[in-house]
């Protein structure tokens, strides 16, 4: 398993083993001579908890590992910054002349094809789709876009 997965599961087994220490309490814990009914299931819980302490300690160091690393690389792609920054600006040039259905589709187009290496039809689905279902959810909560061209 990843590193950066191990995070999640231990936090899981952390949280149920402090629901298992919190709900055993009550039950009485007693002592080892004479045990309560929640002695064993807390110490179920506490030895649960201390097994999964060191898989969230080490995935939380390693997730701070392999962050620090990206950082020293040092590579900032001064392109990309420029050409997403130029985007949004035609985007907002752009909103009132083509619409929002348009204008918004060609910015998803872009900004999907610079970020990944998918292939276009993937790109071309996945910025319509967005777009359609954001002026749908829009339109829903009563707000108005500019028509365009389209009448749309």
């Amino acid at each position: 398993m990843k590193e950066k997965y191990g995070i999640v599961p231990g936090l899981f087994w952390i949280g149920l083993s402090i629901y298992a220490m919190i709900g055993s309490y009550p039950l009485g814990l007693g002592d080892f001579r004479d045990p309560g009914a929640g002695l064993m299931p807390f110490l179920i819980g506490a030895l649960l908890f201390l097994t999964s302490l060191p898989l969230v300690l080490k995935s939380i160091v390693a997730v701070k590992k392999r962050i620090s690393e990206k950082a020293e690389s040092g590579k900032i792609n001064f392109t990309k910054i420029v050409s997403v920054a130029v985007s949004l600006f035609l985007y907002c040039f752009f909103l009132q002349k083509l619409g929002y259905l348009a204008a918004t589709t060609l910015l998803l187009l872009f900004l999907f094809k610079t970020a990944s290496s998918r292939k276009w039809r993937f790109v071309i689905i996945a910025s319509v789709l967005t777009s359609v279902v954001s002026y749908l959810g829009f339109t829903f909560l009563g707000l108005r876009f500019p028509r365009g061209i389209l009448g749309i």
